[in-house]
């Protein structure tokens, strides 16, 4: 009778998460980890007191002092580390798997103890950060940048100015002078950060 009951929760708990993969499915056209089915972006970026209108997924991890601004995405399996102090701007599109760094470890690896080095990050608004790129201690991104895919910022980059490559080197400037120009490049073309719903995880 036990393993019976057993048998008969679980099925419940399958039915109930078939239930909520098949609604996303339907009504988004998208399948999801489980854990994103019960977690909402939009009350993740509340709690940590991000701007208005700003959604940031379950699956991100958000160290120390992280600063968001008003309507800025931040994708899947990203890290911020607010160790040393992030800022981040309004309209910012943060890609998945995107890896912030206020800190580095490197001289205590190396020398086997001591202090870390810290020095805070600040990415201005309206900014692109591709996927899986690496912004490490210290950078200021200028407003209406793009960081492509893959790569390795150590180094300022200044406004409107798109970079790529590890270490990321300046591939154009005056990118999008006009902000109507910058904005699709920013929201992916549909200006999918103004209208939440659309991505409601």
């Amino acid at each position: 009778m036990k393993n019976k009951n057993i048998l008969k929760q679980k099925r419940k708990i399958f039915s109930f998460f078939s239930y909520l993969r098949d609604r996303k499915k339907i009504k988004y056209n998208r399948v999801l980890p489980l854990n994103e089915y019960l977690s909402n972006r939009w009350e993740k970026a509340n709690y940590l007191q991000w701007g208005e209108g700003s959604n940031c997924y379950d699956n991100v991890y958000v160290f120390g002092d992280v600063q968001v601004g008003e309507n800025t995405f931040v994708g899947p399996f990203c890290i911020l580390d607010g160790g040393g102090g992030l800022r981040i701007g309004k309209f910012c599109s943060i890609s998945a798997g995107v890896q912030i760094y206020t800190h580095n470890s490197v001289q205590w690896s190396h020398q086997g103890g001591g202090s870390l080095e810290y020095a805070p990050v600040v990415i201005e608004d309206y900014c692109y950060i591709g996927p899986n790129s690496v912004i490490s201690m210290g950078v200021t991104i200028g407003k209406g940048a793009i960081v492509g895919a893959c790569s390795f910022v150590n180094k300022n980059v200044p406004p409107y100015t798109k970079v790529a490559g590890c270490p990321a080197r300046i591939i154009s400037t005056n990118i999008g002078g006009n902000m109507k120009d910058i904005n699709p490049l920013v929201c992916g073309g549909g200006g999918f950060l103004k209208s939440p719903s659309p991505l409601v995880a």
